[in-house]
């Protein structure tokens, strides 16, 4: 029964030796020129110019006319501090002026008197030394006088804060009957100097945007139609929870631009260009240098020193080294050596 058996399994071992001498199927891609299109992106429409408003003062807010998202002229006055306060002020500092001047000219009188006598040597050179410094303590309290007068004449005249340009109002800041200080900010202000598209993208993005990139921006309006727009600024530092950067887009003056907040979907407006991609995964990297395995004729690897592009999404762009219709490996690319016979494509 033995017998019967041994060409059974040498006909195996033959099957399995051929097996292996045989070259391993391999995953790789045939690169075909692709349209890579930039999809849209979500923003909304903001104020190339928004401003922060506070009052050049300190005082208690009395009024606070404007609501948010009102609409101002230049002039208009928007909110107002507490006037008696303000008056009171003034008075206070008009009667401590008053003051000031009358001690002054009691002091100089003493200085006078003081010098006649020192003259006919009845009175002292100390007497004289102290008449004179209080006629000099006297003029640096009138001076300070008028300095707190000045302050407060224009405290007064800046306790109305009037805006600056016509525009909407954003953000309320503080309410009245709150106290401030100058520089505390109490309104923002979108000035009509102009609208623009604010979207967020990726980082790989950025290097596919031409310098003066146009965009086509349409806003999620019924009946609303497409507005132009070109790139103005694009932020230098990526948001830090999601890494992507913000893009301002200056809207095109022809057209009436939205309002302030409409949400607004923005696709970069130039035609769709094919071009050559790669999974990233198909790349070798050593020593500054990228290159691939390309399958050549007889099913021979070859390895190829490409110009890699921007990335896009999980592919590169290749500007240089390959052409369409190579095959390119894909997996196992770090099992490979140079000049290895390969198997056939996996479909």
């Amino acid at each position: 029964m033995i017998r019967p058996l041994l060409p059974l399994m040498l006909a195996a071992l033959l099957c399995t030796s051929a097996l292996a001498d045989q070259p391993r199927p391999v995953v790789s891609e045939i690169l075909t020129r692709e349209t890579v299109a930039l999809r849209s992106y979500p923003g909304q429409i903001a104020a190339e110019v928004e401003t922060t408003l506070a009052f050049q003062t300190s005082g208690r807010i009395a009024t606070r006319p404007v609501r948010l998202g009102d609409r101002v002229v230049t002039g208009d006055v928007l909110a107002t501090l507490d006037q008696i306060t303000l008056d009171e002020d003034v008075s206070t500092a008009r009667a401590a002026l008053t003051s000031a001047q009358a001690q002054l000219d009691f002091a100089q009188q003493s200085l006078t008197r003081a010098r006649e006598l020192q003259a006919r040597n009845v009175a002292s050179q100390a007497a004289l030394e102290a008449a004179t410094a209080q006629a000099e303590s006297a003029e640096g309290r009138l001076r300070a006088a008028r300095a707190n007068l000045t302050r407060a004449l224009d405290a007064e005249r800046f306790g109305a804060l009037r805006a600056p340009a016509s525009g909407v109002i954003t953000a309320i800041l503080a309410e009245p009957g709150a106290e401030v200080s100058a520089g505390t900010p109490v309104l923002m202000l979108a000035t009509d100097q102009g609208r623009e598209a604010v979207i967020d993208v990726p980082e790989e993005v950025i290097s596919l945007l031409p310098p003066a990139a146009r965009f086509v921006i349409e806003p999620r309006t019924l009946g609303a139609a497409p507005l132009g727009g070109s790139l103005r600024l694009i932020e230098p530092v990526a948001d830090k929870s999601i890494r992507n950067r913000r893009l301002h887009i200056t809207l095109s003056p022809e057209v009436e631009p939205p309002r302030l907040g409409t949400m607004v979907d923005a696709r970069l407006d130039q035609p769709d260009t094919p071009i050559l991609t790669l999974p990233v995964e198909a790349l070798l990297e050593a020593d500054g240098v990228v290159s691939v395995w390309r399958i050549g004729a007889d099913r021979v690897a070859e390895r190829v020193t490409i110009l890699p592009g921007p990335r896009v999404g999980g592919r590169i762009a290749v500007r240089e080294g390959l052409s369409e219709g190579d095959e390119i490996l894909i997996r196992g690319i770090h099992s490979v050596s140079e000049g290895e016979i390969l198997g056939e494509r996996e479909q």
